[in-house]
């Protein structure tokens, strides 16, 4: 943990050196600068390479929690909740990852009951996948278990978005893989049921809950559970399979690279 928390201390100095450099003049809520346009700031070729940069900046900055930056993506959502379309596409995700994956969870929870409200009365698809990612980030685990069960009832959440949502939002994160897998578990007749004809999102699905796990513990509980009941996988078996052997490459990859890579972050962080 702490290896990990002196380098995650240095990327957020890079994350800080790029925002300050390319992105805080437009991000800040205090008199920002209009983003680029064609035939704007002639020093770049392309000002949609520079409106990326921009956006790649706060994006970077805000995930290794940069004060400056997370401030001025929690500015930008107050204003949001009042006035939807003060918030540039651009900046979207970021200011609402950011303010769900808030360490407040107080205030996080706040604001995901807010976005999930959004998520309810939205009827445009795109708008609806921006949210449903940004919701599976928050640091809560009873939040997380709450929306796993939305995802179970078509009143709340369409079918077509259940099974992504469950095995790309909530799955996430590592606290999301593990709410999402005990989710599974408990739910799995349910689900079969349910979702047996959904091909691609029960891929989807299977491999988002179960491929990034790295623990020989976990994968022998994985294949416990399914040992006796592998036709209940019926279109899944095959990213089941595929999810098992991510999981004992990722076991493997560990296993050869975890002790180079601790000592080179012990020598350089």
């Amino acid at each position: 943990k702490n290896l990990a928390e002196k380098w995650r201390n240095n990327w957020k100095k890079w994350a800080e050196d790029i925002y300050k450099k390319h992105s805080e003049p437009f991000f800040r809520q205090d008199n920002p600068l209009p983003l680029p346009k064609d035939g704007e700031y002639d020093e770049y070729e392309n000002p949609f390479q520079k409106r990326m940069l921009i956006s790649f900046g706060a994006q970077i900055a805000c995930s290794v929690e940069v004060q400056d930056c997370l401030d001025a993506a929690k500015d930008k959502f107050e204003i949001y909740k009042k006035n939807e379309s003060s918030l540039l596409p651009d900046f979207k995700t970021t200011v609402l990852n950011s303010v769900i994956s808030d360490a407040n969870i107080t205030a996080a929870k706040e604001n995901w009951q807010f976005l999930w409200e959004k998520y309810l009365n939205s009827k445009q698809a795109t708008e609806k996948e921006v949210i449903y990612y940004a919701l599976g980030l928050i640091r809560d685990a009873e939040t997380l278990k709450t929306f796993s069960s939305y995802c179970l009832d078509s009143t709340k959440v369409r079918p077509s978005d259940a099974l992504y949502i469950m095995g790309r939002s909530i799955a996430q994160t590592a606290l999301g893989a593990e709410v999402s897998w005990e989710f599974m578990k408990s739910n799995w007749k349910t689900m079969g049921e349910r979702f047996s004809n959904a091909l691609f999102a029960v891929d989807a699905y299977i491999s988002g809950v179960l491929s990034n796990f790295a623990t020989e513990e976990k994968l022998n509980e994985i294949e416990d559970f399914f040992s006796n009941q592998t036709e209940t996988l019926g279109a899944g078996l095959a990213a089941y399979r595929s999810a098992l052997q991510s999981i004992n490459a990722n076991i493997a990859w560990l296993e050869r690279h975890k002790p180079s890579i601790e000592d080179f972050i012990a020598n350089n962080a």
